[in-house]
């Protein structure tokens, strides 16, 4: 299925077991960025807007972009194509979810199949895609340590091999679905909070980034950041409920 919109790959949907817990968990059809989202992707965007990013050209990856940020980003690039924006932005901080013909939700309770616009994935989502879903499940090929293979310098920049900064996307090999970067180069934000700490304000990153060991740059690690600041090494990837 080919997408209408620039970059979006269709990621068929299946039921899987992340790799952090022991229930199996169903993921419907995405459509996902190719690549993360880029300082071009940014300025076309979000127009009057400065680029925030530390490590400066149009098709590097944005950086140095707090959670909220790339929801606002997320927002615009719906409004953008005329599709419902998925996220509430309307009270500073206090975030509900726009359900087609339905009233809003809150986060804890939305379900993002009933969303039109683009979003930020959860980290069920992230995985699936990351591991190259149903392609790489019939491949027998879902194991692989990182996104697309099990050597890391094949499909991600990392600490060793990045000089200290981000690359420009897709400089890589990309994995099974042609999803590039979803290991290294940048974190990514997920939806996500965190789920060992009552603070909503911590959102789920993953990926590794050019400043990570190759080990953090799998697919299993699990770290998060607080949603109101941002690093030059998270940035993020857009996906759409099909």
């Amino acid at each position: 299925m080919k997408s209408k919109f620039k970059d979006m790959i269709f990621v068929k949907g299946g039921k899987y077991k992340p790799y952090f817990t022991d229930d199996e968990k169903e993921v419907f059809d995405l459509e996902v960025c190719r690549y993360q989202t880029t300082q071009k992707m940014w300025l076309e965007v979000m127009e009057n807007k400065n680029n925030p990013s530390k490590f400066k050209g149009i098709y590097k990856l944005v950086d140095t972009v707090t959670w909220w940020q790339a929801l606002e980003f997320c927002n615009k690039l719906s409004e953008k194509y005329n599709l419902e924006p998925v996220y509430d932005l309307s009270k500073k901080r206090m975030l509900m979810i726009n359900q087609l013909g339905e009233e809003k939700a809150s986060p804890d309770i939305a379900d993002f199949k009933k969303t039109e616009g683009f979003r930020l994935a959860t980290e069920v989502e992230w995985e699936w895609f990351a591991r190259g879903g149903q392609i790489a499940i019939d491949e027998e090929t879902f194991s692989y340590k990182y996104s697309g293979s099990d050597n890391a310098d094949e499909v991600a920049w990392y600490n060793k091999n990045s000089n200290g900064e981000s690359q420009d996307v897709g400089s890589k090999n990309p994995n099974q679905l042609g999803l590039f970067d979803c290991s290294g180069n940048v974190w990514e934000w997920c939806f996500n909070k965190n789920e060992s700490t009552k603070k909503n304000n911590y959102r789920r990153i993953k990926g590794g980034s050019w400043l990570s060991e190759a080990s953090w740059c799998s697919i299993s690690p699990r770290f998060y950041y607080n949603s109101i600041y941002s690093r030059s090494d998270i940035g993020f990837r857009i996906v759409r409920t099909i």
